[in-house]
């Protein structure tokens, strides 16, 4: 686009949306992404919030960094298999209290170091520090301290046994960083990771510019000279763009999109299934969902099956009011809780509201599956005598407003590899993003024990009185648990969506 250009690229296919003139964009103005024979690939996102490693929130900024950055594991395949990839090796002890991760070699970050184990210490150590904030913090909670064995070898040292301690290792806030880079300055605007493309330009609202890292440790990878994130809050425009050839890769689309995408000649749809989830929370230290007999009624009132078919077309799981979904291997199944408008009722009139409960209800209407699960929400309650009026903002205003401090919400939660970070994060209590301001020490014990036990027999007893606990008496209604979706142009070749919702950018190839 030339610089001159007063209308930006994105006004200038809203403006064609409202006029009529969408069908014909690709006649009218042509935004090539081939350019100065360069093979450039434009992805669509939605605005990524912060992008500084181990401050993310978003999953934007996730796909971004998974281009940008590196982590000790990756998935790699159709299947999603866990794959080393900054480290060559790593070993534990008999009880798992002591981990080994030995480094690859030669790895160079972006400003020109060379990655060792005094990155690996310092990115573990910085998530863990209270003071810096990271969400990951909880994943690491367990951690004793952190030593360098060599220039290339460091070891973890649990302060008590972690069968599954290399999942957190999949969070995406945890790519490994520098120890002499300024990522408080710079950590938000060009952050220095080891990935295959490096940051070049960034305008924030607009786009960001990534290339090809030619010290990337993959050989040949990548294949394409630049990557763009054009950044979109609406997904209908998104959709338009790809279209009209605008982008070749939209990321965390709309089922609607995905389903009518994917019809369209030249463009196919890609999805990955796991954990993702859209809990309908419910603040439990604030009248009335303080009484856990209006949450049960909230929970009764839901017909989740109907959710699932209005909302995903069936394509998916039915969610059982916790985060361990079935796609867990420890996951149980306690059956599913069947709508019963009577026993809501009934249990909101023991609870002192027979006639009836008000509510407001917030949710970024620029997140798939929000919108969707909100209305169809609110329809369904009706009849139980829950009211519900609907609050929908963008996400950049509800994450600031309304996230973590309204009484209900509908929040998108991406794939845990380790359900324990959903556990962790989101349901123990004092964790940073629970939700629900739920505290439950019996449930927490459970959390504790199905972290540490050993024999998978004994940590199944634990994960399974976690899904009753959190059925009956947890702070959300959890529906269903979706993919991911994206769509993206014949001509891109190796685009994976993987079920953490990393998005798979490293091994695209144009033709």
């Amino acid at each position: 686009m030339s610089k001159n250009r007063k209308v930006s690229r994105r006004d200038f296919i809203k403006g064609a949306v409202v006029t009529g003139a969408a069908a014909s964009l690709p006649g009218l103005i042509s935004f090539s992404s081939k350019g100065n024979g360069k093979k450039v690939v434009k992805v669509g996102i939605r605005p990524p919030g912060n992008l500084t490693p181990g401050l993310m929130q978003t999953s934007p900024a996730q796909v971004i960094t998974g281009a940008y950055a590196d982590y000790l594991f990756r998935f790699r395949g159709k299947d999603s298999e866990r794959t080393p990839s900054l480290i060559e090796d790593y070993s534990f002890n008999q009880d798992r209290s002591e981990w080994t991760f030995k480094f690859r070699e030669g790895v160079k970050f972006h400003h020109g170091t060379e990655l060792t184990s005094k990155d690996f210490k310092y990115t573990l150590e910085r998530i863990m520090n209270p003071d810096f904030g990271s969400p990951a913090k909880p994943l690491f909670s367990n951690v004793d301290k952190v030593e360098e064995d060599d220039k290339y070898s460091a070891k973890v040292y649990l302060k008590s046994s972690d069968p599954d301690f290399n999942l957190n290792f999949f969070n995406y806030n945890t790519p490994i960083v520098a120890h002499d880079y300024d990522y408080e300055k710079y950590g938000n605007t060009k952050p220095s990771g080891t990935g295959a493309f490096k940051i070049k330009e960034y305008t924030q609202g607009e786009r960001l510019v990534l290339e090809k890292n030619p010290d990337y440790f993959l050989p040949d990878v990548p294949y394409i000279d630049e990557l763009q994130f054009v950044i979109v809050p609406e997904d209908s425009t998104k959709k338009l763009m790809l279209q009209a050839g605008d982008v070749d890769v939209l990321t965390n689309i709309s089922f609607t999109s995905f389903k009518q995408l994917r019809e369209q000649s030249g463009i196919r749809g890609e999805y990955a299934l796991g954990g993702f989830q859209a809990p309908i929370s419910m603040r439990t230290d604030r009248p009335p969902f303080d009484d856990n007999r209006v949450r049960l009624a909230v929970k009764y009132a839901a017909d989740r099956r109907f959710i699932l078919d209005s909302v995903l077309s069936g394509f998916g799981d039915l969610g059982h009011d916790h985060p361990v979904a079935p796609s867990y291997d420890w996951y149980k199944d306690l059956g599913t809780r069947e709508q019963n408008i009577e026993k809501a009722k009934s249990l909101l009139a023991e609870a002192g509201h027979g006639g009836g409960l008000d509510m407001k209800l917030h949710y970024p209407t620029n997140i798939f599956p929000c919108p969707d699960t909100a209305l169809n929400f609110q329809q369904m309650v009706k009849s139980a005598g829950i009211n519900i009026k609907l609050e929908g903002t963008k996400s950049g205003v509800y994450f600031s407003k309304y996230w973590l401090k309204s009484n209900m919400t509908v929040t998108q939660w991406g794939h845990r590899e380790n359900v324990l970070g959903f556990l962790n994060q989101a349901y123990k209590t004092g964790a940073k993003w629970n939700e629900g301001h739920y505290s439950n020490k019996e449930l927490d014990k459970h959390i504790e024990k199905a972290a540490s036990e050993i024999k998978p027999e004994v940590r199944q007893k634990h994960f399974t009185a976690i899904q009753k606990i959190l059925r009956e008496e947890g702070p959300a209604v959890i529906p269903f648990h979706q993919g991911i979706f994206g769509a993206v142009k014949d001509e891109i070749k190796d685009y994976k969506e993987i079920r953490n919702g990393t998005h798979e950018l490293r091994f695209v190839k144009k033709t």
